[in-house]
């Protein structure tokens, strides 16, 4: 897994394509278009790491499943432990997986229920991953999926579960041992209050879990039990997660929440309580269009940055203030312009480092 802002001569030859190619870096059927692109070393000093100016560059793609890929190729080298597959339709199961593949050192990939689409199998095909972990049962991922899997890894294991809440349990079972920092918890059926808890339980060591808005499912409340983490983090408000699932949540442990009047305060109060100011890179994702930020939390972690959220075309005001706090020396958009407009991207160049 290579660290993004070393820029090896992987990512520079990348950025000279950019520039040939007026401003696009094909990868898999995706496009990266760099907004600043970091300078090259001067001469005589090739051996040296190449330190960027602050800059903000985009990953964008056709559809979900070309960022998806993209996302990957800009951050994992082949050979990674593992790549999660998770469907591209039904958001709930890649909830829990990124959280799993950043402790693990590997990378989530979204695919059709059906085929696996073709940007996704030309990454899995450079990725060599040494082990495929497909999401949810036959409704969500098709068996034929699976055995498609097999012509890019020996191995191929199958989570699956009754419901998505049995999938998110099953997939922290499968990865955390006892006695974690944190377990995040998060509503199953609202899902952006989830989207920036991976890139948060990566960095303090915990999983992500699913739950009702009034019931904390069995399996779940039994994972919680095991993992008898030192503290239980709540997200959202009490209209995704109510009082009660938080009064039976405090019978397993420390147990707080986070919340906001909306998805872009929850997003920019999760990452304040996990990141220091001055992190290296944030990954900003459309608090809307929901796919993008799902493959986005690997990545995030791999690079030990949050995932933060925005409109199409505004920054809203708890992100800014949040951008302001941690002054990123790099910003990665996921997803295209109908998701992230040029004009918000240009916007995100306000709170880079001086």
């Amino acid at each position: 897994m290579k660290n993004s802002l070393r820029f090896p001569s992987r990512l520079l030859s990348g950025v000279v394509a950019a520039v040939i190619a007026a401003g696009g870096l094909t990868a898999g059927g995706a496009t990266a278009a760099f907004a600043a692109p970091p300078p090259t070393s001067g001469p005589g000093d090739q051996s040296q790491a190449v330190v960027p100016d602050p800059f903000v560059e985009r990953i964008g793609g056709a559809d979900r499943y070309a960022v998806s890929a993209a996302v990957s190729a800009h951050t994992f080298e082949p050979g990674v432990p593992v790549a999660y597959v998770a469907s591209g339709e039904v958001f709930s199961d890649a909830l829990s997986a990124s959280a799993a593949a950043g402790a693990e050192g590997g990378v989530v990939l979204l695919t059709k229920p059906d085929e696996i689409p073709v940007p996704v199998a030309t990454e899995l095909r450079r990725l060599k991953p040494q082990r495929i972990v497909v999401l949810g049962g036959p409704a969500t991922v098709a068996p034929e999926v699976e055995t498609a899997l097999r012509a890019f890894s020996g191995r191929i294991d199958r989570v699956g579960g009754a419901d998505r809440f049995a999938v998110s349990a099953s997939v922290s079972a499968n990865v955390f041992g006892s006695h974690r920092p944190v377990a995040y918890v998060a509503s199953g059926s609202s899902y952006p209050d989830a989207l920036s808890a991976s890139a948060a339980a990566g960095r303090l060591g915990g999983p992500v879990l699913l739950v009702g808005k009034d019931v904390v499912p069995v399996l779940v409340a039994d994972e919680l039990r095991r993992l008898a983490p030192a503290k239980i983090v709540v997200l959202g408000g009490l209209s995704t997660v109510s009082d009660g699932v938080l009064a039976e949540l405090r019978t397993m442990g420390t147990t707080g929440r986070i919340d906001g009047p909306d998805r872009y305060a929850v997003s920019a109060a999760v990452s304040a309580d996990a990141f220091p100011p001055s992190v290296p890179t944030v990954f900003v994702a459309s608090g809307a269009a929901f796919a993008d930020a799902l493959s986005g939390g690997a990545a995030a972690i791999a690079n030990a940055g949050p995932m933060l959220l925005v409109t199409t075309d505004a920054v809203p005001g708890p992100v800014e203030a949040e951008l302001r706090r941690l002054r990123p020396n790099r910003i990665v958009v996921l997803g295209g312009t109908a998701s992230v407009s040029d004009a918000t991207m240009e916007k995100l160049r306000d709170y880079l480092r001086p």
